[in-house]
C-alpha cells in the first residue's frame, strides 16, 4: 500500500511539473475592464509556472512571464494590493519574490472569487514566496525575513501575524 502511494506521489509531482513547464503566455490584450477577466486563469497558471521552475533557467520565459503579471496587475479592476512595507521584508534581499507575493496574492483571490480579502492575499502571498524561496535556497541563499515566515507558518502562527500587520 505505501508502495502504491509512492508511486503516485511521484506520479502527481511528475505531472504538476510538466503543468507548470508547459505555461505559455498568453497574446494578451488589455484595453478595457472585462479583458483582465479571460486571462484569470493564465494568472493562476504562470504564478505555478513561477514558483515550480527554478530562477535560474528560462530567463527569457520568466521576463516575459513577469511582464504578463505585472501588466495584469497595474490593471485588474477586481483586485487592489494595499502592500504594506512591515509584511513585504524580504524585497531588499530577494526582489523577485515581490512578484511572487504579488502573484500568490492574486491567486489566491482568483481561485477562490474573493477579490477584496486583504488578509487572506497576503497570506497566500507568503505562502507562495515561502513555496519559491525551498525551491530555490540553493540559488538565492538564506534569507532572513522568508527564514522568518517560515518558521511562522510552520507553527501555524503566520495568519495572525499578518493580521497583526495590516
Amino acid at each position: 500500500m505505501i508502495k502504491k502511494i509512492c508511486i503516485l506521489t511521484v506520479l502527481l509531482c511528475t505531472f504538476a511539473t510538466i503543468q507548470a513547464q508547459d505555461f505559455k503566455v498568453p497574446n494578451y490584450v488589455f484595453e478595457k475592464a472585462e479583458d483582465y477577466a479571460k486571462y484569470e486563469q493564465d494568472v493562476v497558471a504562470a504564478t505555478k509556472w513561477l514558483i515550480e521552475t527554478p530562477i535560474n533557467s528560462q530567463a527569457n520565459k520568466r521576463a516575459k512571464v513577469n511582464a504578463f503579471l505585472l501588466k495584469w496587475f497595474e490593471g485588474t479592476p477586481n483586485i487592489t494590493f494595499n502592500i504594506n512595507s512591515d509584511i513585504v521584508t524580504f524585497m531588499e534581499e530577494s526582489p523577485e519574490s515581490f512578484m511572487i507575493y504579488l502573484a500568490g496574492w492574486a491567486s489566491y483571490c482568483i481561485e477562490n472569487k474573493d477579490y477584496k480579502n486583504e488578509l487572506q492575499g497576503n497570506v497566500r502571498g507568503i505562502e507562495s514566496v515561502i513555496a519559491f524561496y525551498n525551491a530555490n535556497k540553493k540559488t538565492t541563499g538564506k534569507i532572513k525575513p522568508i527564514e522568518r515566515y517560515k518558521k511562522l507558518k510552520k507553527k501555524g502562527k503566520l495568519e495572525k501575524h499578518l493580521k497583526s500587520k495590516l
